[in-house]
């Protein structure tokens, strides 16, 4: 999707306390102290110093679950998430009742695209964390990655009952009404959130491709700008604005989002599409054409593209080919295709 969700690239689970072994094993008494001195460094945001000194403690003792786990914390945070996926499974294998292991797991499990993995382990969880926020976000995110978001919906919900100050999660939940395409909602979750925290550059972005699909092009842009101000390097940003300076007009602005976006990710279909758009819009129907039908072929579902398709046949006077492609802009809710498909 041209929208990004949030909450699934950052650590965001508790780093546990000290531990405390029994007195008389050397080794036990050194690797508790090493623990709490990672844990301390962890706290100051010096995480490859913590990570030293939980690997430390896991040489004193090899068996260690909260080190493993906690040294996966530092893994993650540090953007190394296979290793910090291993860390957890070692800390889940050593102790199987360890609950916060299993949820780190789950979300490394969901960061790297195992979503069987994370659904086993969820599973397991629910029966006693179904009160937890923290459970609840997860699961969440789950059902947006696996895209069930009425489920979603319902976990959100349920999570801002407990704690509904988190924007993180206010966002996650207009997302998941704009998978439902329930535009209305989605946007009025958004400037919610925006209202609390003006340069939330995810709130701001997610707003930007509701507004598009509601087809308020102004609206989009004004917010794409703004996103794009607090995060200049996030391709989907650069996508988001770039769609909508071509759809307000601004040829030569967009024209230089679009080379940004491809050099970032050659392949991006977003971007592609946008340089499609851009070829329509300034070139031949046949080159628009022909990077378009690539799009599709790479993913069908990126927004607006069968309306594209439909314009670029249209205007090289391909009306049947036209027509099609705007019925199946139509199926699957693109308000600008339906509108085209009722003149064929």
């Amino acid at each position: 999707m041209n929208i990004i969700k949030i909450g699934l690239k950052v650590a965001s689970f508790m780093i546990l306390g000290a531990i405390v072994f029994a007195c008389g094993n050397k080794n036990k008494t050194e690797a508790a102290e090493f623990f709490e001195r990672g844990n301390f460094h962890f706290k100051k945001n010096e995480t490859e110093r913590a990570m030293e000194l939980f690997t430390e403690a896991i040489e004193k003792v090899p068996d260690f679950a909260d080190a493993y786990n906690n040294r996966g914390l530092c893994f993650e945070k540090m953007g190394n998430i296979d290793k910090a996926r291993n860390d957890y499974r070692e800390a889940v294998e050593l102790d199987d009742s360890f609950g916060q292991a299993k949820l780190n797991l789950a979300h490394a499990s969901l960061l790297l695209g195992e979503n069987k993995t994370c659904e086993n382990l969820l599973n397991q969880l629910a029966p006693a964390y179904t009160d937890s926020s923290q459970f609840l976000d997860l699961r969440g995110k789950f059902y947006l990655q696996t895209f069930n978001p009425s489920n979603a919906v319902a976990d959100f919900e349920r999570s801002l009952n407990i704690t509904p100050n988190n924007l993180e999660t206010r966002t996650n939940l207009g997302y998941a009404f704009y998978l439902q395409k329930d535009f209305q909602e989605a946007k009025k979750t958004f400037l919610n959130v925006i209202s609390e925290k003006p340069n939330f550059a995810f709130a701001l972005n997610n707003l930007s491709a509701t507004y598009a699909q509601l087809g308020e092009w102004k609206e989009a842009l004004i917010h794409s700008k703004k996103a794009i101000k607090e995060q200049p390097n996030e391709i989907t940003f650069i996508n988001t604005h770039a769609l909508n300076l071509l759809e307000n007009g601004e040829i030569k602005n967009a024209s230089e989002y679009i080379e940004q976006a491809l050099k970032l990710f050659p392949e991006n279909p977003y971007a592609l599409r946008n340089l499609g758009l851009l070829k329509l819009k300034t070139e031949s129907s046949k080159n628009s054409l022909t990077i378009l039908e690539q799009v599709e072929a790479i993913n069908p579902e990126v927004e607006f593209i069968y309306y594209y398709i439909g314009m670029a046949q249209q205007a090289a006077g391909n009306i049947s080919a036209a027509c099609k492609a705007f019925k199946r802009g139509s199926l699957l809710g693109d308000a600008r295709s339906e509108m085209e498909s009722e003149n064929c």
